[in-house]
């Protein structure tokens, strides 16, 4: 029962970590040498641009066109809600596999198998945030080292949320489906040696 709850505990909190990277806009932002003085800022997200100038004011341009921008940005934001949805859907239907919750008591086969697929919806969300932001992350790496500006783009504390918010969703999910496993197939020896009601009487 612990490590279920444990389970879904780290994909709740996957959840929210998908949620806040994917609607906060440092999904990569302007790296600065070391002894550069730095006159102003950049970081770009699916949603909108920022600049911050010397000045410490935000300046932010929201993409006004859905279908003009690029298919990075286009990708990420069908990737990362498929991803909120899932995990959301799943957190709805886990709680109410839990061995720990009220709900279900009277059929725990239909309880176990609940959380599996919760489980697997967690796990759903996961592989998507995770293959999105890590294509996220391998061509912010690649653009850097081929760019020959001093000012380029590095991977923002965004993208590294919503990656650890995957990671989460996805090793909490496989927490889910391997407890609801372990219940149906304990479930499954124990009603296959049933003891009889009168062992001892005998039939002639």
């Amino acid at each position: 029962m612990a490590l279920q709850l444990f389970g879904y505990i780290m994909s709740i909190i996957g959840l929210c970590g998908l949620i806040v990277g994917t609607f906060t806009n440092e999904w990569k932002i302007i790296g600065h040498e070391n002894d550069q003085t730095v006159t102003r800022d950049e970081y770009e997200g699916l949603w909108m641009e920022c600049e911050i100038r010397s000045s410490s004011v935000a300046i932010c341009k929201y993409y006004n066109s859905l279908l003009h921008q690029t298919y990075e940005i286009q990708l990420g934001r069908v990737m990362m809600i498929i991803s909120i949805v899932f995990a959301s859907l799943a957190a709805l239907v886990a709680i109410s596999g839990l061995r720990c919750s009220r709900c279900l008591d009277e059929n725990e086969k239909s309880k176990d198998r609940t959380a599996f697929a919760g489980g697997i919806l967690f796990v759903c969300s996961g592989l998507c945030a995770l293959g999105l932001t890590s294509w996220f992350m391998y061509g912010i790496v690649e653009n850097f080292f081929q760019d020959t500006r001093n000012d380029r783009y590095v991977i923002g504390r965004s993208l590294i949320g919503a990656f650890v918010g995957s990671l989460l969703c996805l090793f909490g999910g496989v927490l889910l489906c391997a407890c609801s496993v372990t219940h149906l197939r304990s479930n499954k020896n124990l009603s296959t040696h049933i003891v009889p009601k009168n062992p001892g009487k005998d039939y002639v």
